[in-house]
């Protein structure tokens, strides 16, 4: 009797976990993203978010009510708070334009601003140079579910890129707001991130977000009047420096005016810093370092790296081409 006791309780508990593990199955499909390879440099491109839902809600309990919220994360320099608008189209929902949440409000899971909450659960994805943003917007009116209402939706993204060439990867997500943020969720949040996305036909130089990268300037923007960092990978491809650790900057700088000013020397101030693993890293200040005259504004500059006798020299993807940097407005 015992024995039979302990097996219809150990039955119910199953049957009540099959019933609980039903009841959290109340959620959104896969979502697959349509997004172009390459665009023009000003020019709105468009993005569409394929989802579904699938409501599994037992007839003892209300119908799902909940607003819907979509994420999409590109480059700071698009500027696409500005130049974004972001539409549901659904044929059993209705078609309806999200609004942007403001940036004081918080997501309730995390207590952060919406975007910091959404980088903080999806990071960058597969971008290793950060210098993203996450837009989040929101539908206006709630939409509601009943059990086994099953539907697709799309929703679509124009957004205006930036002016500058650039390589990434974007990324987008979906989710109810009912549930926000919240880290274990699988069933109500789906998010995706594109293939490789290249934006033409700009300004500069490629911003190469995607690929790891021999050389690295930190901050990607700045004036010449600021300084900033130079960092070498030595151990991500073998270079005819793989075996030194006595690296120094070469520099060339160009004026706005079309004046050229060197510094080849190998001394402390071009000398690199091991970081360890093969990493170097040198602060400068750009116009001190090639002393730039006060009536003079840098444009740009080129740069490599080479060992203390300047007989091998490293340059972009590891070839004779020296890496380059344009100067502009954070």
């Amino acid at each position: 009797m015992k024995k039979l006791l302990k097996n219809i309780k150990l039955v119910l508990f199953f049957a009540g976990l099959v019933l609980v593990v039903f009841l959290a199955n109340c959620g959104l499909t896969p979502l697959t993203i349509e997004v172009p390879s390459v665009v023009n440099a000003n020019e709105v491109a468009t993005f569409i978010l394929n989802c579904g839902t699938e409501p599994r809600i037992a007839n003892t309990d209300p119908p799902y009510t909940s607003k819907l919220i979509v994420g999409f994360m590109v480059p700071k320099s698009w500027k696409a708070a500005q130049n974004t608008t972001v539409e549901l189209i659904s044929s059993e929902k209705g078609n309806s334009t999200l609004v942007l949440i403001p940036s004081a409000e918080k997501e309730a899971a995390s207590g952060l601003a919406w975007p910091d909450a959404a980088k903080k659960r999806f990071g960058i994805g597969p971008n290793l140079l950060d210098d993203f943003e996450w837009l989040v917007y929101r539908s206006v009116p709630a939409y509601t579910f009943i059990n086994n209402e099953d539907i697709k939706f799309k929703v679509k993204i124009s957004s205006k890129v930036g002016s500058e060439n650039s390589f990434s990867r974007l990324g987008f997500f979906i989710l109810s707001a009912k549930e926000n943020l919240r880290p274990e969720d699988t069933d109500y949040t789906k998010y995706a991130f594109s293939n490789n996305f290249s934006v033409t036909n700009g300004e500069g130089d490629l911003v190469d977000y995607v690929n790891p990268q021999l050389a690295k300037v930190e901050p990607v923007k700045s004036l010449d009047n600021d300084f900033i960092s130079l960092n070498f990978d030595a151990g991500i491809i073998e270079t005819t420096l793989s075996n030194t650790d006595e690296i120094f900057l070469e520099a060339r700088g160009f004026t706005k005016s079309g004046q050229q000013i060197a510094i080849t020397t190998k001394v402390d101030k071009t000398r690199l810093k091991p970081l360890g693993g093969k990493k170097y890293r040198i602060d400068i200040w750009p116009r001190g370092l090639l002393n730039v005259p006060q009536n003079e504004t840098l444009d740009r500059f080129e740069y490599y790296f080479t060992n203390a006798a300047g007989n091998a020299k490293v340059g972009y993807g590891n070839t004779a081409d020296p890496f380059r940097y344009t100067f502009k407005c954070p």
